[in-house]
């Protein structure tokens, strides 16, 4: 039941969500229908971001900062790589605090971007809400009881998310994320209204907010950013163990849904996070971070859907960028079930991405390059 029920709500993330857009939408604003009378899809830069999620075990100091970052970052570049995507965190509590530390973390932000810069690669600031020990599952369970603890967390969130786009603006990162999976707080929409603009007051570069795959549709305020972020962890198919076919047909399904909410808003859309977990269920569930069933086969199965996803997203004109989950500085264990960093998976995106000469076209091709 619910995997039914989560399939139920990806089929109508765009019907319900072309509804609720058109009432938030600017007076006086056309849409690509309106104006041609056919649904177009709002087209991508000549250089999309293909780019990787640059995770860290801990906060990020020692990591993103530290020596084993550029070795990262040439690797990445050798497979064709044009884009990277780092996310600082900040504490959640269940008073709705929020705690960060801007003095050591700062380094830890600012380092990676301005070595991807020199590499000609762009980047996405994705900041995140570390919920472990908070009480909370996940950041989607991130709520309030009582009026008080709402205004304190927006008014901590905003200071932290403006910091943040401050250091994006500071190193030229192209794209910034005001939030990441906060379902639950998304009907607060004059508080995110009032952090956005804070935000456009101190970043002058590409914005978005980063919604999960089956809120998409939910998100009150598309019309005040950029461009559509989606963390695309949708289900390709129910079949075990699916068939090309099956992942073929089922990227095709949820792109070709995206792209009629691209035209409908007239903005581009960002996958701020695609991935599989290594499982034989990474088809039905690619968000459970789990093994679930033989090794062997959900290693295979992760390398299939990420195949078939690379191909799919390149084909789609309203996908201006991509970011696959995720990938560690250094040469710890890597065992974690959604990470990149081996030989397999690197042969997959090199082969996705690495020939291309679009893929190649950095710096001043990406997204206008970095921004003044």
């Amino acid at each position: 039941m619910r995997n039914a029920l989560l399939l139920l709500a990806g089929w109508l993330l765009v019907a319900v969500s072309c509804d609720r857009q058109a009432e938030v939408r600017t007076a006086g604003a056309a849409s690509a229908q309106e104006v041609s009378g056919v649904s177009e899809p709002v087209l991508r830069e000549a250089s999309v971001m293909r780019g990787v999620v640059v995770s860290c075990y801990r906060w990020g100091p020692g990591e993103w900062d530290g020596p084993a970052m550029e070795p990262l970052l040439d690797e990445l570049g050798q497979l064709g790589v044009n884009a990277i995507q780092i996310h600082p965190y900040a504490g959640i509590d269940r008073d709705g605090g929020v705690a960060y530390r801007p003095g050591p973390v700062t380094p830890a932000t600012v380092k990676p971007i301005e070595w991807a810069n020199e590499r000609g690669m762009a980047t996405l600031l994705k900041p995140h809400l570390a919920y472990w020990g908070s009480g909370f599952d996940w950041r989607g369970e991130i709520a309030f009881d009582t009026e008080a603890q709402w205004q304190r967390f927006f008014r901590e969130y905003e200071a932290f998310i403006v910091h943040q786009a401050e250091l994006a603006e500071q190193t030229g990162a192209q794209v910034f994320a005001v939030g990441t999976e906060l379902q639950k707080t998304l009907h607060r929409e004059d508080e995110w209204r009032h952090l956005i603009a804070a935000v456009r007051e101190v970043y002058s570069g590409k914005l978005t907010y980063a919604a999960n795959w089956d809120q998409t549709g939910n998100v009150p305020f598309w019309d005040a950013l950029d461009m559509i972020g989606v963390q695309f962890y949708f289900p390709l198919s129910e079949a075990m163990p699916p068939s090309d076919d099956d992942l073929r047909a089922g990227m095709r399904k949820w792109l070709s849904r995206l792209r009629e909410f691209s035209a409908e808003l007239g903005k581009p859309v960002m996958l701020t996070e695609l991935g599989y977990a290594q499982s034989e269920e990474a088809a039905l569930q690619p968000w459970l971070d789990a093994r679930v069933g033989d090794r062997a086969a959900g290693a295979a199965l992760k390398l299939r859907c990420m195949k078939i996803a690379l191909e799919e997203v390149a084909a789609e004109p309203a996908v201006s960028g991509v970011f696959l989950w995720k990938w560690f500085p250094g040469d710890r264990d890597h065992s974690d079930e959604f990470v990149l960093q081996y030989d397999a998976m690197r042969e997959v995106i090199r082969n996705a991405w690495g020939s291309d000469d679009v893929a190649m076209r950095r710096g001043g091709a990406v997204l206008g390059g970095a921004h003044p």
